[in-house]
């Protein structure tokens, strides 16, 4: 069976910036499920931001059929090391090109230019302890 491609977005909460894990549209499931768990009830994957840096998440989902995922192991660290804070929106999305399949991850904020420009810039990507952020 051929995975497709998806894309999934999500606005942060407090509790998705404060907690170990955060709970994702339940719409990822027909993307993930049952190709990627084989049975499971959480995998590893490697998840890239557009600078090429790896953040190792863990998926997971409620067993018995109940219909909750989140990203665990790995979430964490991710939003410490980006500054990543509530209303930000992650955008998470899996691309498959000749037999390779790649995910990537991004947090987006909404910000004000000093124009007035209501403008969503990446947040993810630290130099020297703190976040870039670019358009």
């Amino acid at each position: 069976m051929a995975l497709n491609n998806f894309e999934i977005s999500k606005t942060l909460t407090d509790s998705d910036i404060t907690k170990t894990k955060v709970e994702l549209p339940v719409i990822i499931v027909e993307h993930m499920e049952p190709v990627m768990m084989n049975g499971e009830h959480s995998v590893d994957l490697m998840a890239f931001d557009r600078w090429n840096q790896q953040w190792l998440l863990r998926y997971y989902t409620r067993p018995n059929n109940v219909r909750q995922t989140a990203f665990t192991a790995g979430w964490r660290q991710l939003v410490a090391a980006n500054g990543v804070l509530p209303g930000d929106e992650l955008i998470f999305s899996r691309r498959q090109d000749v037999g390779e399949m790649q995910y990537m991850i991004q947090v987006k904020r909404r910000t004000r230019t000093s124009e007035g420009e209501i403008v969503d810039v990446e947040v993810i990507k630290t130099v020297h302890g703190g976040p870039m952020i670019y358009f």
